[in-house]
């Protein structure tokens, strides 16, 4: 017994894939090689039930190599199909793969943005401070130069100090020693001049010393006591002192005022220029200039006599 087409067809459809793709192809081919019958009563010739039989076998034999055929090509494209999915969840894989390592890259972009934004507020910061770095530096730099000028013109100043002070130093090294040796002098001698020396101080002494009339007093005291023959050691410290500052008061005027008698020994007595010391002849050769005296520049006039011995 013949298969009717159409049930052949859905015969074919059940063993197959149920892609419509091959479903139609199917049906293609179902239609182009089915060919319109008519029916015949029972009492059709049997030649055309013969005919009809064979091409029913034929239709079929052909329907089984197509179905081989699409089989065979169902097998292959199955296969195929396997291999696909299965590229294809490898594929998944890896793109789940690259999406999460895309994900964490996404992460680490992001703290690194993160990172990168404070690095750059820091380094504006750090230039920033740079800046006001460089400009404390220039500011440090110009006041060391400023500082360096200063301590060079200090130490200009100092060193015109040192010498000054160096001078002074030289200068009152004479009234400070001659002030010392002053206060060994005897009580009863510091008395007897209390009203023309100061020895409080070294500067109260200098002023005492320096003016014409306590010159010409200590002069006249010093005569007096050599004179009388007294001590030596106190008349030299007497003398000392009055040389020094007879020569501090003519230096400090613009002009010299008074100068030394120029009596030497071996110059004859004369009593009108020199006087006597005691124990001396009346008359004769200078035999000891004890006391210079002095004389005023302007006039030549005798401020003092000096005091000899004959």
């Amino acid at each position: 017994m013949g298969i009717k087409e159409k049930e052949l067809e859905a015969l074919v459809l059940n063993l197959l894939d149920t892609s419509p793709a091959i479903q139609r192809k199917i049906r293609g081919i179902c239609s182009t090689n089915q060919e319109p019958t008519t029916m015949s009563a029972p009492n059709t010739s049997l030649s055309a039930d013969s005919k009809a039989g064979f091409f029913d076998k034929r239709k079929i034999s052909t329907l089984e190599s197509t179905i081989e055929q699409l089989k065979s090509q169902l097998s292959q494209c199955q296969s195929e199909y396997r291999q696909t999915t299965s590229k294809i969840q490898e594929y998944k894989n890896f793109s789940a793969q690259l999406q999460s390592k895309c994900n964490s890259l996404e992460t680490d972009k992001s703290s690194l943005e993160s990172k990168v934004s404070r690095l750059e507020s820091d380094l504006k910061k750090a230039k920033a401070e740079q800046e006001a770095s460089k400009q404390r530096f220039g500011e440090l730099e110009r006041e060391n130069s400023r500082l360096k000028e200063a301590e060079h013109s200090l130490a200009s100043k100092l060193e015109e100090a040192d010498k000054k002070i160096s001078i002074l130093k030289e200068r009152f090294s004479n009234p400070v020693i001659l002030l010392d040796r002053y206060k060994s002098l005897p009580a009863s001698i510091r008395t007897g001049l209390s009203d023309v020396i100061c020895d409080k101080d070294e500067v109260l002494f200098i002023a005492s010393c320096s003016t014409s009339e306590h010159l010409k007093a200590i002069w006249t005291y010093t005569k007096k006591l050599a004179g009388s023959n007294g001590d030596a050691n106190s008349v030299e410290v007497l003398k000392e002192i009055f040389d020094y500052f007879f020569d501090v008061f003519n230096s400090s005027l613009r002009e010299p005022m008074y100068v030394r008698d120029s009596v030497e020994v071996g110059y004859s007595f004369d009593d009108d220029k020199y006087d006597r010391c005691a124990g001396s002849s009346t008359s004769g050769k200078i035999t000891q200039v004890i006391l210079k005296g002095y004389k005023s520049v302007n006039t030549g006039a005798i401020i003092c006599r000096s005091l000899v011995r004959v």
